[in-house]
């Protein structure tokens, strides 16, 4: 995970994003949508993959948003 990092080792679990973070665009950075996902081979983290950390997932969207861009 990196800021402007291609993500490379996702494979299709990226959701087709093109960037881990996208400073100010939670929406388009993979992290965020890994966070927000059930799905298996996309969620994140690996336990507790049923359940989405809704406090967490809020956490770092306004993290990644606070980011200049």
């Amino acid at each position: 995970m990196g800021i402007g990092k291609v993500p490379v080792s996702a494979g299709g679990g990226a959701g087709g994003l093109d960037y881990d973070i996208i400073p100010g665009d939670a929406t388009h950075s993979m992290l965020f949508y890994s966070m927000n996902s059930t799905e298996p081979g996309t969620a994140m983290p690996e336990l507790a993959r049923t359940v989405i950390h809704k406090e967490g997932v809020k956490l770092i969207r306004d993290w990644i948003n606070s980011m200049p861009k």
